[in-house]
Formats: structure tokens, sequence, C-alpha cells
């Protein structure tokens, strides 16, 4: 019974953690610019990742650790399955905030929302050049 409800709920941690890890990967091909790209997977695979680890620690003393019988083992790597946690906890954001801020340092500029009939008034579209600095005339 106590077996059957573990592998439940190592179960619906693993999905949840898969959701978070697709809809990451889903903002990252469908978000237009790089920053709003680099917050999907930042934000989404860090939870993802963690949900999922979370729920090879609960499989593992669980499981492994109280049914199997060897609970030192266990206890041991669950220890480290939560500092790989901690690791990414730590790493996931500060590696994203770097890498955005080294693009906003060499001018890569967020994407802006225009509306529908602003590529009229931006540019020639005989010589295909921006006229007046995209201002209307």
């Amino acid at each position: 019974m106590f077996d059957s409800i573990i592998n439940i709920i190592v179960v619906l941690l693993l999905l949840i953690g898969l959701f978070f890890m697709l809809a990451g990967t889903i903002g990252f091909v469908r978000f237009p610019d790089f920053y709003s790209r680099m917050h999907a997977t930042g934000k989404c695979d860090t939870l993802g990742e963690g949900l999922m680890l979370f729920a090879l620690i609960i499989y593992e003393t669980g499981y492994e650790g109280i049914f199997k019988g060897d609970f030192e083992h266990a206890l041991f790597v669950s220890i480290k399955i939560l500092l790989l946690i901690c690791f990414i906890l730590l790493a996931n954001p500060t590696s994203t905030h770097a890498i955005a801020k080294a693009a906003h340092d060499v001018g890569l500029q967020p994407w802006k929302k225009t509306d529908e009939t602003q590529w009229m008034y931006d540019h020639d579209l005989e010589t295909d050049e921006v006229i007046n600095g995209g201002e209307i005339r």
C-alpha cells in the first residue's frame, strides 16, 4: 500500500516537472526575442528539473531505502540529489542573468510590438531603406 502511494507521488512530480520542461521548450520556440526566450527557459527549466529531482529523492528514500532495507545508501544518494537541486537553484538564475546582461551590454534590443501598418511608414518599399528614422510622414 505504502509503495503504491510513493509511486503515485513520484509519477505526479515527474509529470508536473515534464509539463514545466515542455512549457519552457514551447516558450523557447514561440517567443519572439532573446530575452523572453531566456525568461521562459530559465524559469520553467529550473522548476521542472527541481520537481523531477525531488521525485527521485522521494523514490530513493521511500522505495529503495524503506522497502529494500538499504536506508543508509538511499539517504546518501538523496543528499547528493538535494545538493544538486541546490546547485541548480543557484546556477540557473545566475547564468540566465549573466547571459541576459551580456546581451544587453552588446546592444541587443528587446522586441517591441508595433501596429500592423507600421512597416508602411518605416521602409521605402522600392529601396528597402528606413525613411525619416521610422517616423510617419
